[in-house]
């Protein structure tokens, strides 16, 4: 009796070891979205307490139980935000003073591009002496500005660098030269809605209310605009998670940020999914 009984405890005890490592959630996820997506770890938490989450960079491995990874324009993964990408440079730098003038589409091309035999505009002389910074990682945002103005990453001008995007804002406020694109959330000081203290943003060719907006340079002002307003001049993307999605543990907690976590994207700097992507969702 008492070897059944050992050996009961043992099933048991084994039972709940691989159930309390089931109950693991790996995110892997880029610093621009992290303090979003461990907001909604905290808060999904409360409410499943046998839930741990543990967040990582890069990609997630092959074989990895239990793993979300945050990705950008996926057509598999499940949209959760959308995200806006801005030209920068460094407060009061020689660079903006180059630039001298609201740039167009056009001109964004020819500023951030290699020549293109086929188009007929190029940077002035003066805006050669720009330094741009973009970064090279696929997650990066410079991958899918490119896209957006039909550019291939490979063609823009200037210094890659490699690593999260956070650090290309870093170059540029160190840098009275350096311009780099960036997201809202690498932009903004997400606490007093403020551009962070060694930012501006370059002025763009929009409508009255767009650049009355920009200039304003408050943030929740910016997202409630290009939530009801697009530019070709701003690149707006989709946010997603990529995972298995026949596992359960993992859809119950995306499900919970799309019916639950919204009320937090504009906090961490991101825009809301209309309506109609929501429930498709």
């Amino acid at each position: 009796m008492k070897k059944i009984i050992y050996t009961v405890a043992i099933v048991l005890g084994f039972q709940a070891s691989v159930l309390a490592q089931s109950q693991q959630v790996t995110v892997h996820v880029p610093n621009s979205v992290k303090p979003l997506v461990e907001k909604w770890a905290d808060e999904y938490s409360k409410t499943n307490t046998g839930v741990e989450f543990v967040f990582k960079a890069g990609k997630a491995q092959a074989g990895e139980k239990n793993s979300l990874s945050v990705v950008s324009n996926s057509a598999d993964g499940v949209n959760f935000a959308r995200y806006a990408v801005l030209p920068v440079s460094a407060k009061e730098s020689e660079a903006a003073g180059l630039i001298g003038r609201r740039l167009n589409a056009k001109r964004i091309k020819a500023l951030f591009f290699v020549e293109d035999l086929f188009e007929d505009d190029e940077p002035t002389a003066t805006e050669q002496k720009i330094h741009i910074y973009t970064a090279t990682g696929q997650q990066s945002v410079s991958r899918f500005y490119a896209e957006h103005f039909d550019e291939a990453a490979a063609d823009y001008r200037g210094k890659k660098i490699s690593g999260d995007d956070s650090y290309l804002t870093v170059a540029v406020s160190r840098d009275p030269w350096g311009v780099t694109i960036s997201t809202l959330s690498n932009i903004f000081d997400l606490e007093s809605r403020q551009l962070k203290k060694d930012i501006a943003l370059l002025p763009l060719d929009l409508d009255k209310q767009g650049e009355q907006v920009l200039a304003d340079g408050q943030l929740d002002e910016i997202l409630t605009l290009l939530e009801h307003a697009r530019y070709s001049e701003i690149p707006v993307g989709n946010a997603a998670f990529a995972y298995d999605h026949s596992n359960a543990l993992l859809n119950n907690f995306v499900q919970w940020t799309l019916t639950n976590g919204a009320q937090y994207l504009h906090q961490y700097g991101l825009l809301k999914l209309p309506s109609k992507d929501l429930a498709q969702e």
